[in-house]
């Protein structure tokens, strides 16, 4: 019993390790995996619960073992490499770096990769979910089997998350999975052989990268380094981030043009994005710089004398690397400090006041969170924002903007926030920015408390003037503003975008098939009330992980605490459940569905008239109530299943239609999930008295 307990635990944690791992390299390889509602957490919920439906057959560690090595050669191919490419072309949405529109064909292809390397990832899942599901249906004590289960999964997390707090690669992520994995194969020298060959063939193949670049892997991207020269002399580093070209460290120094000054036009020096912001504003005493990347942006501040300087990057691999590389070192000035968090965590927790306000360029390439469809900047853009960084401002402060809009819809869609903010229509145009002798375009936004003014002092100066005149955007049609509730930024319209669109339709297929496929095969149906509980919490977690984010910031720390704190609320649900014994779960339903009313009406704002350590206790009791009711009826539902492997498998197939349903919200935003979570739990009731008799 005791050595069933630790593999219980062991197969737990390599799972829930195994599911990160190839959450944060498959999505930073093959990027269209962080942009479509996550894809890879699919893949993982799917194939574990194939695997607990076909517990009672033995279980073949080395099918998951071959799934590695072929995702890892999969992930280094070309025809994978191009995904992106295939699906990213679409014109109601955007991914960064597709430019042209794809073609029917060319994006069916990118389908029909997509799902060839879902189906590896879910394939590799399945031994995995065999031995969880045999260890769970034989376990005498259910409610401490799920509880070892729980406690598995929650090490695993920071396990993880420590790994990747200290820029560990791939390949280190790769060899702990496959010495867990080790401990499950047949002890026969044959297939420790094969074994050992298979994991060798697939660190190397994980571990290869470009020779000409300097690797580093942040807790959240990968960013490659490598000098950036023009005519024969290097001024500075280009930084490409998960494999795409993405920001620089370039030197713009006085002294550096002067001894070059062929390198660029006066005119492009004089009004790039890092000049600008001091052309509208006469020696700012203090500046807030939000997205300070490599040291740009706070490098433009010093050479035109801001006195004192807040420098916020979420990504400590950038920030490290714009320390160490940056030609001016501006990150050593002693008038520059550094704050690594979040932008929105950083309006909420500061009572400074501005006189400049410096969006750079923040768009983003990586989710915030494994638990769903958000990427890190979707907040920073909104409304919400907007209204906080105003606040930080002086009576006189002024904000800029500057965002590279590869679609002219995204270009009114910001200056249709910061109108509707600042109550003005912000001044809008054009700038390019000098970088290894290329000139990268983007789009900049200046407005302020006093917009009056900053017209006079524009007015006043000729040459200003003229240049915001001929670099005029036109801001043509009108487009749905973003919020805290509609984030999506890279979204043309309320809708579900075609290329989610194509992805989802190909998995309610592939899902279909599967069904009617262990049916013929008598693995017994799906247990319908474990099925939309699982679906109901996996939309629940989407909301508890938004609105964290949305109030502590999207760091990656911060999600590591809140999917733990599920996680624990989980067991205590456990423990509830063991000592109490409940017969009933009505009466546990009517508070669960009270209490997702409840945050389904209770405004997030009120919570920020909070101190920090208040705000975080109200929020862990009032948006987590929820969490704790659904515990306690899974587990006391699971303790009286009448096969617990059918059903844990069918409440993790239920997360992965909870996962396909996220992109709802792209429609209905996100607060309005909460009444989809409702109809999944009320539907799980109706269902409920299956899980007292024989499976359908």
């Amino acid at each position: 019993m005791q050595r069933n307990n630790g593999k219980l635990f062991f197969v737990s944690f390599l799972m829930l390790f195994m599911e990160l791992f190839l959450i944060r390299w498959i999505s930073t390889e093959v990027r269209i995996f962080a942009y479509v509602s996550n894809l890879v957490l699919l893949a993982c919920f799917l194939g574990v619960g194939a695997g607990c439906y076909l517990a009672k057959k033995e279980a073949n560690i080395f099918i998951t073992l071959a799934m590695l090595v072929l995702i890892a050669l999969s992930v280094k191919c070309l025809p994978f490499i191009y995904i992106t490419d295939m699906l990213g072309g679409f014109a109601d949405s955007i991914i960064w770096f597709q430019f042209q529109e794809g073609s029917l064909i060319v994006s069916l292809q990118g389908v029909v990769l997509t799902i060839y390397l879902f189906l590896m990832i879910l394939v590799a899942f399945i031994p995995l979910g065999q031995i969880l599901g045999s260890l769970l249906d034989n376990h005498r004590n259910i409610i401490a089997a799920y509880s070892i289960n729980i406690i598995g999964s929650l090490i695993g997390i920071w396990v993880f998350s420590l790994l990747s707090f200290y820029y560990t690669p791939p390949w280190m992520w790769l060899l702990s999975a496959l010495v867990m994995l080790f401990f499950f194969i047949p002890r026969s020298k044959l297939y420790m052989t094969v074994f050992a060959a298979a994991s060798v063939l697939c660190l190397l193949v994980t571990g290869t990268h470009n020779p000409g670049r300097t690797l580093l892997w942040s807790p959240y991207q990968k960013l490659e380094v490598r000098p950036s020269t023009y005519k024969g002399v290097q001024n500075g580093y280009l930084i490409t981030v998960n494999s795409v070209s993405y920001m620089s460290a370039t030197n713009l120094s006085r002294e550096f043009l002067q001894g070059h000054p062929s390198f660029y036009d006066p005119d492009i020096l004089r009004y790039n994005p890092y000049e600008i912001p001091y052309l509208f504003h006469n020696t700012p005493d203090r500046v807030l710089i939000v997205g300070a990347g490599a040291g740009n942006d706070i490098a433009g501040a010093l050479r035109n004398k801001a006195r004192e300087i807040d420098a916020v990057e979420i990504d400590p691999g950038i920030h490290a690397l714009g320390a160490q590389l940056h030609p001016e070192k501006p990150y050593q000035n002693p008038r520059v400090h550094t704050v690594i968090d979040d932008a929105r965590a950083y309006f909420k927790k500061t009572t400074k006041k501005y006189d400049l306000i410096v969006f750079g360029l923040l768009d983003s390439h990586t989710l915030s969170s494994q638990y769903n469809n958000m990427r890190l900047d979707h907040y920073v853009y909104t409304e919400e924002s907007f209204q906080e960084a105003r606040k930080l401002l002086k009576d006189d402060g002024i904000l800029v903007v500057s965002f590279a809009a590869q679609k002219d819809w995204i270009g009114v869609r910001l200056n249709g926030v910061l109108k509707k903010v600042f109550n003005e229509v912000p001044y809008t145009f054009a700038t390019v920015l000098p970088a290894e002798g290329s000139l990268w375009g983007s789009l900049m936004f200046i407005t302020g408390n006093n917009p009056a003014k900053i017209k006079q002092w524009v007015e006043a100066r000729p040459e200003l003037r003229d240049y915001v005149r001929k670099n005029a955007f036109q801001c043509s049609g009108s487009v749905q503003l973003i919020s805290d509730d509609w984030p999506y930024l890279y979204i043309e319209a309320p809708s579900i975008p075609r290329m989610y669109l194509l992805i989802i339709m190909a998995l309610a297929v592939l899902f279909i098939a599967a069904y009617r496929l262990m049916g013929s095969a008598g693995e017994g149906g799906i247990n319908w009330h474990f099925f939309f509980l699982g679906a109901a919490f996996m939309l629940l977690e989407f909301q508890n992980v938004s609105k964290s984010a949305l109030l502590f910031g999207s760091t990656w720390m911060v999600n590591a605490y809140i999917i733990s704190a599920i996680l624990v609320l989980i067991l205590l649900a456990n423990i509830c459940a063991y000592y109490f014994q409940i017969k009933n779960t009505l009466p546990v339903y009517t508070i669960l569905l009270a209490s997702v009313l409840m945050v389904y009406f209770i405004p997030l704002d009120i919570f920020n008239n909070f101190g920090y350590p208040a705000k975080s206790i109200l929020v862990s009791l009032i948006i987590n109530i929820p969490i704790f009711f659904a515990g306690l009826i899974f587990i006391t539902s699971f303790s009286n299943a009448a096969s617990r492997d059918t059903a844990f498998g069918s409440n993790l197939m239920g997360a992965a239609l909870g996962g396909l349903l996220e992109p709802l919200s792209f429609v209905m935003g996100i607060k309005a999930l909460l009444l989809v979570v409702l109809l999944l739990y009320a539907l799980s009731y109706l269902f409920s008295a299956q899980n007292r008799r024989q499976l359908i």
